[in-house]
């Protein structure tokens, strides 16, 4: 049985463009629109779990999408870009992804201004375009995780290049306000994140690559359900019961990337590390190495990917039900299921593809990667009850797409 929820609109959208289309399409002098496409299908290997929203249905309902970018320049230095989005996914949105004015006063400068790109890792400008990456899916122990995928704000880069030594420095400030994910799914709380700033730096010497970025903010989450727990908590005295379900304060997260690319061949090792300082937002670390070949029009890539949730550190204020005292087992019970369901596993996943440059910007793409799950609680595996260990195939396909 094959799903397709929400295709239909994405199908209709590519139909819509002439096939010769193949490069951004200028339709002034000044106005030019370009964009990007992904079918992505996709099978899990588990009658009864799901990942990244796929079951044991083949869907290309997940992950597929369509999406334009039309820019304005009023002159070589100022120019307005913006990027509209239609996804299959019920986890996103629809519409605005980001717009932004830009200033290049000269070759070394970048100052921009508006909807932006939150810079956590290599690929967050381009993490929608599956045409700039091997994968079908990038590892989602590394990009998946507290992601918001965009803020409101500003940032300033500046580039200075020279024989054999590259350097791209990055500073950004701003907020963000609207849904966030974790591992991968949209998380039913009130996020704003104020005061949300950060520094990337990236050095190039001939094919090699380091990037370095530091990033905090102040973080104030609302979970309904946990607020008035707390403020029962509080009220009846138990303040370190209460104190642990705080989800208000500083995070901060911590990246470093390390590329080698030839001609011929690639090497890529990301690492990401993400410190929120609440309990029931554990800190989590995620990472993976990746090497590939080029073959004429054809990559071959292997990657193997992990990410681990901390422990997490629980009152003990409220002795266990039962306790004889029936109201106090009903706020206890209550506590500690905020703690069960606070995700405390790792995830590994090892990942063969493929990838075939068939035409001038299109590439149909096809992996399969064996994902094993331990506690079976990082909210990877969607699952209704507690297992130890959790293992499954994900199989994928793809066509990409840019223009």
């Amino acid at each position: 049985m094959i799903r397709i929820p929400g295709v239909a609109a994405i199908l209709s959208a590519l139909l819509l463009i002439p096939t010769a289309l193949t490069h951004a399409e200028e339709i002034t002098d000044k106005f030019e629109i370009s964009g990007f496409a992904r079918i992505i299908g996709g099978y899990l290997s588990h009658s009864s779990r799901r990942f990244e929203g796929y079951t044991d249905e083949f869907s290309i309902g997940e992950q597929s999408l369509f999406a334009v970018q039309p820019s304005y320049s009023f002159s070589d230095k100022l120019s307005i870009s913006s990027q509209f989005v239609a996804h299959t996914s019920d986890d996103r949105d629809n519409g605005l992804e980001w717009a932004y004015l830009s200033y290049r006063p000269d070759n070394a400068w970048h100052l921009r201004a508006g909807r932006l790109r939150t810079p956590f890792f290599i690929y967050s400008d381009s993490y929608d375009v599956g045409y700039t990456y091997p994968w079908v899916t990038a590892p989602v122990q590394v990009y998946n995780n507290y992601l918001f995928s965009n803020f409101t704000g500003a940032s300033a880069s500046y580039y200075q290049s020279g024989n054999t030594l590259a350097l791209n420095l990055e500073a950004y400030y701003g907020y963000f306000k609207g849904d966030l994910f974790l591992a991968g799914t949209k998380v039913d709380v009130e996020t704003e994140v104020e005061d949300l700033m950060g520094l990337v730096a990236t050095v190039s010497h001939n094919n090699l690559s380091l990037r370095m970025a530091y990033h905090q903010a102040q973080n104030e989450t609302v979970i309904p359900n946990v607020n008035a727990l707390r403020s029962i908590l509080y009220s009846q005295g138990f303040n370190e019961s209460a104190k642990s379900l705080e989800s208000s304060g500083q995070v901060y997260a911590l990246q470093t990337s390390l590329s080698y690319d030839t001609l011929n061949s690639f090497y890529k090792a990301e690492w990401v590390n993400i410190v929120t300082g609440f309990e029931i937002a554990p800190e989590v670390t995620g990472y993976y190495l990746m090497a590939g070949r080029v073959v004429n029009d054809w990559t071959f890539h292997l990657t193997y990917s992990r990410s681990e949730y901390s422990d997490v550190m629980m009152a003990n204020e409220l002795p266990m039900p039962p306790s004889g005292n029936p109201q106090q087992d009903q706020l206890a019970g209550a506590y500690y299921q905020v703690f069960a369901d606070t995700p405390n596993g790792k995830l590994d996943s090892y990942t063969l593809g493929s990838r075939w440059d068939f035409r001038m910007n299109m590439a149909l793409k096809a992996e399969v990667s064996l994902l094993q799950e331990s506690r079976s609680r990082t909210g990877f595996f969607a699952n209704s009850e507690f297992s130890p260990n959790e293992d499954a195939y994900l199989y994928q396909v793809a066509w990409e797409w840019i223009f």
